[in-house]
């Protein structure tokens, strides 16, 4: 089990995490630049006013702090970055989205960042909906089929969609002190996976009434690859890289992969309330 130094959080299990004043190096980096350095199983960045962290093997993290980071802010990036490194040497798959269990179906939501897809989540699991994950969803797969890994006990929100989800930031955990941004804590899943059933797909446009557009085939599976959370690790992992595209096919094959063009004025409680509607008229593939 993890050892997880001042009380910080970290997703996984059968990780070893410590501080410690120099994280160590990579010895023969395939990339460095002045922030991050990255081989096939290693991974090293600095954060300015923040720290310094290292992954490697998928089983390895060590961090060092300077003295005017919180531990939010260094939770962000341990659940970030360093998390998404650990996933990637362990050849889990993981996705650029949060998910939940809507009428007994696993439920994925993906989009660029301000699309909405966690305070759509967090709308949908203040309504009875079961939380699984908050912007990175992990996957194995059994018998070809994408199971999510449930790994979230809290929710990223800015201090707006808070507002519209009547919810006190007063309350919660700031992640930043320069961003009006919170964690707010949701009850973590006792599942150890739950089936994938359908992907969201959010794409923001500038008015009108929300559209829902089916995706297949070549269309589905770019959509869901340029998805792939730290895609841009995959530069320097190849092995990683090569594993994903079976399991990309898996999903594609497997589920239901809509885009949804959600208007950029409609609020959070209309788009759940749109989408509740939604979902349960979407039949299992297979």
């Amino acid at each position: 089990m993890n050892t997880i130094p001042e009380n910080l959080h970290f997703p996984l299990d059968n990780v070893n995490i410590r501080r410690t004043d120099t994280p160590k190096e990579i010895g023969t980096p395939l990339f460095t630049n002045s922030w991050m350095s990255i081989s096939e199983d290693e991974f090293r960045m600095t954060v300015n006013h923040v720290g310094t962290f290292y992954a490697g093997f998928g089983s390895e993290v060590e961090y060092s702090s300077v003295p005017e980071a919180s531990p939010s802010s260094l939770e962000l990036y341990l659940n970030g970055s360093v998390y998404g490194a650990i996933l990637h040497q362990r050849r889990i798959l993981p996705i650029h989205g949060s998910s939940f269990i809507f009428d007994g179906k696993g439920v994925m939501i993906c989009g660029e960042s301000g699309a909405g897809k966690s305070s759509i989540t967090a709308a949908f699991c203040l309504n009875g909906a079961e939380f699984l994950t908050d912007d990175v969803t992990p996957f194995q797969f059994e018998n070809n089929r994408p199971l999510i890994i449930p790994r979230s006990d809290r929710i990223k929100l800015w201090e707006n969609s808070l507002n519209q989800l009547s919810r006190n930031k007063q309350e919660l955990t700031k992640i930043r002190p320069e961003d009006e941004k919170y964690y707010m804590p949701l009850e973590q899943s006792e599942r150890d996976t739950h089936p994938l059933h359908t992907v969201l797909l959010i794409k923001v446009k500038e008015s009108g009434e929300p559209e829902f557009e089916p995706v297949h085939k070549v269309s589905a599976f770019s959509a869901l690859h340029d998805e792939i959370y730290r895609l841009e690790y995959l530069n320097y992992m190849q092995e990683a890289k090569n594993s994903y595209l079976k399991k990309i096919v898996d999903i594609c094959n497997h589920c239901n992969i809509i885009t949804v063009h959600r208007p950029s004025d409609i609020s959070i409680i209309e788009m759940h309330t749109i989408l509740a509607e939604y979902l349960p008229g979407i039949s299992h593939r297979y």
